[in-house]
């Protein structure tokens, strides 16, 4: 595994985290102002964690391909889900076409259904996790630890390869 995919895949997990535990994680993370001193991590607790990484991976995996089903069951592609979706998060944006009363509905449907799709996704990475032993606080330390030490970093690379 590359450098830069371990990177990414370590981000996109911090991502997954934070869908994951969505605001109370934001209430249990340090100001990122400071450094937060994180309690060592055990190879034990490595283990565990990139069990939990590699669960957590799969389950984004799986969820995306659900999310472009649904998206294509609709009638619409994914590049035609994300204009729309981006223009009614952002009233300036101008989309290049009009949006149909029939894209609107369709995205409309989407919408409901990814909802749902990220929500059991959610739940089922909280269970990956929790199947771990981990509760949302230490989970978090340890990727943190990852990020501010360069040599815990390799060693979970490793552990991936």
């Amino acid at each position: 595994m590359s450098k830069m995919r371990f990177r990414t895949m370590i981000l996109s997990f911090a991502v997954a985290v934070f869908m994951v535990f969505g605001a109370p994680l934001m209430a249990q993370m340090p100001d990122l102002g400071q450094q937060p001193e994180v309690e060592d991590v055990s190879d034990e607790e490595l283990n565990r964690f990139v069990t939990a990484l590699q669960a957590v991976e799969e389950i984004q995996i799986e969820t995306q391909a659900t999310m472009t089903e649904a998206i294509e069951a609709e009638g619409m592609s994914e590049q035609r889900f994300s204009e729309i979706h981006s223009a009614q998060q952002n009233p300036e944006m101008e989309l290049g076409d009009d949006v149909t009363a029939a894209e609107e509905e369709a995205y409309e449907s989407v919408l409901a259904e990814l909802m749902e799709v990220q929500q059991a996704a959610q739940q089922d990475m909280q269970d990956a996790v929790a199947d771990e032993g981990f509760d949302v606080q230490r989970f978090n330390e340890i990727i943190i630890a990852i990020q501010q030490d360069p040599e815990l970093a390799q060693q979970v690379q490793e552990m991936l390869e």
